[in-house]
């Protein structure tokens, strides 16, 4: 039965919106045409029907959404809102899973949990100035999706507080009442509040009219194809929220979102945990992990949008892959002693500095000024690109000719800095000028140094053995925990063949017996033959053949893992082959269930039928035409009101 006459939902119009504007105008009572749509048991505040199916199924032809739920998803709920930073594969399946009445729950399905489902439940919101615009032009009013979302409380467009439906309705707590029209109801004195009180803050009024604009932005356009919070995560890194072990800097975001949207506000949206000296479980930092940008889970859109304010004003900028710079991997090598660790510090441009020397003469404090810099840091980005800055009159003067030799060849022969500070009494910062002056010494210093220290822990070593001959290396290992592990890093070769040899214990010795990973194949297939043979024979309930089954009942089940997987290849195919689908499992299920009626000769209800099987009735309705089939070859008779039979098409 097609139903005639279903309205043509506008741009953004909710589903709940355009059903409640089909009740309004139809004379049928609501409860009889929600059955007839197929939501009698749906509710307008929840986020979309979990089947779709039976309802575009009866809707005229021509109608945009017949047979089309995906279309209802996409451009009439909130869905492409929770998926806007999930990953491109888990947005798609789970918009597939959604769409095809798979899932149950649809708002689980999304990581909604059910405090945050909880808090969604609204009859509608609207916007007065919409409300009015709507009447003019179109002659009814409509619920806009952009507005329903609860942590939205302003009209992007109008910079107006929206308003909720009526409150008096939704205390009466019936489902049917909840299909209303927007601004409207059947109370004689409605209560319509708004959902945000003028008077506050400047910045409390500024968040929730950005938050509006953002979602607004995110409806308007199609689900990213891109890797949205993938992208968000770098931005977040390198606009100098990066932690110094890598991840986000959960302590610099908390302190910018304080500054972006205010205390009140973040503790309005559920966040205030983030405002509290106190530490946080559900810090910002930990809102991007590993399983987030991964597609394990589905990251909370609210929070994303926080974050995202944090460095742009517009989450659009986010829809385009960002470049990252990959640092060059190099061969781990011996940092050196008085080598600094990095701090994450962006160096500043070669041609940068050099046109600020050229600019200052040559005078190092006059080029950091102009740069903007103190004069240590330029000096230390001089010599990590190598450019000379040659030592002053006034400065060789001062150390001394004999000082100057002495300082220079002390660094080329690898002495620490902090030695050569102390001993010919210069500072540190004389010493780097030493350096730019030539900058050939910096590497010579490192290069000396990787050679002393490499000298120290191949002597320790040598020295250990000659007192302890006896010794093992693991007691080596115990008693020079440093150098052993200096030599196992970064001298591995040298280490192995001067260690002694390792003592091992006895059933160490004993190899075992190799396995025959063929032999152990083929009987693996031939046991999963005789597997599949015993269950199709037997008269007991059917179980379904899966290849995890199979594999398992042939102690193959090893062939899951990565690993493991090439030891049992023909066992693998063999599961694969002769394992079952729902479909096929289902259909075998049918047929032994209606064995069971042949031996009892009674016609055939499908309420029967589903307890005898263990199926639900949708499946054996799916599974009709098998039914029939086999009730023919067995021939049983059906029951004058089930809906399965041949008669009730």
């Amino acid at each position: 039965m097609k139903l005639p006459g279903f309205p043509i939902a506008q741009p953004g119009e909710t589903f709940a919106s355009v059903v409640a504007r089909h009740l309004a105008r139809s004379s049928t009572p609501k409860v009889r045409h929600l059955k007839l749509l197929g939501l009698r048991i749906a509710s307008a505040s929840s986020l979309i029907p979990h089947d779709l199916r039976p309802f575009v199924s009866i809707l005229p032809p021509g109608h945009p959404w017949e047979g089309a739920p995906e279309r209802i998803a996409q451009d009439h709920t909130l869905i492409p809102l929770f998926l806007h930073f999930a990953h491109p594969k888990r947005a798609a399946d789970t918009l597939t899973t959604i769409t095809a009445g798979a899932s149950t729950n649809p708002e689980a399905t999304l990581g909604i949990t059910v405090t945050q489902s909880r808090n969604q439940l609204h009859a509608g919101k609207y916007c007065p100035d919409c409300f009015a615009q709507d009447l003019k032009t179109l002659g009814f009013p409509v619920f806009y999706r952009q507005h329903q979302p609860p942590f939205v409380r302003m009209c992007a467009a109008h910079a107006r507080p929206l308003h909720s439906s009526c409150v008096r309705c939704q205390s009466t707590r019936k489902a049917v009442s909840m299909w209303q029209v927007a601004g409207r109801c059947g109370c004689s004195d409605p209560l319509l509040p708004p959902m945000f009180e003028i008077g506050h803050d400047a910045l409390t009024a500024a968040g929730w009219l950005w938050l509006s604009q953002q979602v607004s932005a995110i409806l308007a356009a199609p689900i990213p194809s891109e890797p949205t919070a993938a992208h968000l995560f770098a931005a977040l890194r390198n606009g100098g929220f990066a932690a110094v072990r890598g991840g986000l800097n959960s302590a610099a975001m908390m302190q910018a979102l304080f500054d972006h949207f205010g205390e009140p506000l973040l503790r309005e949206l559920g966040a205030g945990c983030w405002c509290g000296s106190q530490p946080c479980k559900h810090r910002p930092g930990r809102m991007l992990t590993r399983s987030a940008l991964d597609g394990r889970r589905i990251p909370n859109v609210l929070r994303m949008l926080l974050l995202t304010r944090l460095i742009t004003h517009d989450v659009a900028t986010l829809w385009k892959p960002i470049a990252v710079e990959h640092e060059q991997r190099m061969d781990k090598q011996p940092t050196g002693y008085g080598q600094r660790s990095s701090n994450g510090r962006t160096h500043l441009d070669a041609r940068a500095i050099s046109s600020a020397l050229n600019c200052a003469e040559g005078k190092i404090t006059v080029a950091a000024q102009r740069l903007g810099v103190h004069a240590y840091v330029l000096a230390s980005d001089m010599r990590h690109h190598g450019i000379r800055l040659p030592l002053r009159p006034a400065s060789a003067k001062r150390l001394g000719a004999e000082r100057l030799a002495t300082v220079r060849s002390a660094l080329s022969q690898g002495m620490p800095k902090n030695e050569i500070a102390r001993q010919f009494d210069v500072s540190e910062w004389s010493i780097l000028l030493i350096e730019l002056d030539k900058p050939e010494l910096g590497t010579a210093h490192r290069e000396a140094t990787i050679a002393r220290q490499r000298e120290k822990h191949r002597e320790a070593l040598h020295s250990f053995f000659r007192s302890n001959p006896s010794k093992t290396r693991n007691d080596f290992a115990t008693s020079h925990v440093g150098t052993y592990d200096w030599l196992r890093e970064y001298d591995r070769n040298w280490l192995d063949s001067n260690l002694p040899a390792p003592i091992r214990n006895g059933h160490n010795e004993t190899r075992g017996t190799r396995k025959e990973w063929h032999q152990l194949d083929q009987d693996a297939v031939l046991c999963i033959r005789d597997t599949v043979h015993e269950e199709m024979t037997k008269n007991d309930r059917p179980t379904r053949l899966t290849p995890t089954r199979l594999l398992s009942t042939a102690g193959a089940l090893s062939v899951l893992s990565r690993n493991t997987q090439h030891h049992y290849p023909h066992a693998k195919a063999e599961a694969e082959k002769l394992a079952e689908t729902r479909d096929q499992f289902r259909k075998r299920t049918i047929r032994w269930a209606l064995h069971k009626y042949a031996v009892q000769r009674i016609p055939i209800s499908i309420n029967q039928l589903r307890r005898v099987a263990r199926l639900p009735a949708r499946q054996l309705i799916e599974q009709r035409d098998c039914v029939i089939e086999v009730a023919a070859e067995l021939g049983l008779t059906f029951d004058g009101r089930c809906s399965l039979a041949p008669w009730n098409n």
